[in-house]
């Protein structure tokens, strides 16, 4: 491979790479979680391990710190944090091992691992007797005859096969908690990422067949290996940033999904209390959802004087008495039909309702609702559990026929959540 061609593609590789890391980095800082911290550094890692390996900044690098085989080292080591890193990234993706003891207990185990590594690496790099700078990725086979680099790499090698292995085991099955949504999208990033890393041991392979070829033929005409050992370090890079970058735009995609389905329920909860809307600034897709998720579930709680026990009754009533459910499930619409969900929705569109008609007074204590169905939902649910109340609201508004409702509100899509709005209002205004 020319070092013009090199040039050309570490560069390209590192400054996109580069610029995903530093755009995580950023989402990091603005909503802090060790997910997004460690898909940065992985990016950032890889980014500067494609940086070095550009012959131009490789020896520019090696002349500033007088040892012009020193980047080659750096990238050893760097591509060892990288993989560390990657490593304990689908742990925290891992099902069954996501809880903080478990993480500690991987931190015990790894931890030392890759210090030992890396510390034994230094060195021996330092005890190594390198007369001259070698050619950029060329450092391993031009000096395997010495006795420090072959087991500098011996070392580095035994500890990046068992990384990435360890790495790949981790990649079979894993799971975002909290998000079930992206189960489909990480499974792909996934297999990308053990491509990516699988890869590695092919760069091992290449590297180690060139170094043994310069110690038993005692001449450097397998190093076209060591270019091939980098030609997978290069594929092996494009395969971790298109696993992780599709990942990274499947979450904003969703999350840019699920912030149209929750604008009508938004809108039909802070309109009348828009001190509830919290000032901000330009901000991702995700920190846009949960303020969302915040103002709403606040907005839910001051409709609380105004609620009434007759919608959600009603509603359960209609689950329980429509012939075209069976099971909870609807066979002329062939959709589901989440009671509590449409409880929610039917109780939240006649309290927000009653507020805003000026005529109305809250119901009756006989009445009114103790509590909001769906309050209970587990945290790690709620975002699930809003979409799907907001699915039951239309954002295009019509005039209700009801005996209060004479305000234009969002209407239901769901008819059971219609009917029971009639059937819930005439009992409250009856009672």
């Amino acid at each position: 491979m020319s070092q013009t061609t090199l040039t050309v593609i570490n560069l390209s590789i590192a400054l996109l790479t580069l610029a995903l890391g530093v755009t995580k980095a950023l989402a990091a800082r603005r909503e802090p979680g060790l997910n997004l911290a460690l898909t940065a550094s992985v990016l950032l890692l890889a980014g500067v391990i494609f940086l070095l390996a550009t012959p131009p900044i490789y020896r520019a690098v090696g002349s500033a710190v007088h040892s012009p085989n020193l980047p080659a080292l750096c990238i050893d080591i760097a591509t060892l944090l990288c993989v560390g890193h990657a490593h304990y990234m689908t742990l925290l993706w891992h099902p069954e091992r996501h809880t903080a003891v478990m993480r500690r207990r991987a931190l015990k185990v790894w931890l030392p691992f890759y210090s030992a590594a890396i510390t034994v690496m230094v060195i021996l790099y330092a005890c190594a007797d390198l007369s001259e700078a070698a050619r950029p990725l060329h450092f391993a086979p031009a000096y395997a005859h010495v006795t420090a680099v072959f087991a500098l790499k011996s070392v580095y090698f035994a500890a990046l096969i068992t990384a990435v292995i360890a790495t790949m085991v981790q990649c079979r099955q894993v799971a975002l908690p909290g998000r079930p949504d992206l189960a489909e999208d990480l499974q792909t990033c996934m297999r990308w990422f053990a491509i990516a890393v699988g890869l590695d041991l092919a760069t091992v392979g290449f590297t180690l067949s060139a170094m043994i070829g310069a110690v038993v033929r005692g001449d450097q005409r397998l190093d076209t290996l060591a270019d091939a050992s980098w030609v997978a370090t290069i594929a092996s890079g494009i395969a971790a940033n298109w696993g992780l970058g599709r990942l990274a735009l499947a979450a904003t995609r969703d999350d840019r999904r699920d912030i149209r389905i929750l604008k009508p329920l938004w809108r039909l909860v802070v309109t009348d209390a828009p001190q509830l809307v919290i000032p901000t600034g330009p901000l991702n897709s995700r920190v846009r959802l949960d303020r969302m998720m915040l103002e709403i579930l606040d907005g839910a709680r001051t409709l609380k004087p105004w609620m009434s026990s007759g919608p959600a009754r009603a509603v359960e009533q209609l689950v329980d008495e429509e012939p075209t459910c069976v099971s909870g499930r609807s066979q002329a619409a062939d959709t589901s039909i989440d009671l509590v969900a449409a409880q929610t929705a039917a109780t939240l569109l006649y309290a927000a309702a009653r507020r805003a008609d000026t005529d109305q007074s809250p119901p009756a204590p006989a009445y009114r609702l103790v509590a909001l169905p769906g309050l209970n939902v587990p945290a790690s649910d709620q975002r699930a559990y809003l979409v799907r109340v907001a699915q039951y609201l239309n954002a295009r508004p019509r005039p209700r026929r009801s005996l209060f409702l004479r305000r234009q509100q969002p209407d239901a899509t769901h008819p059971i959540v219609s009917k029971a709005l009639e059937l819930g209002d005439q009992a409250t205004t009856a009672g």
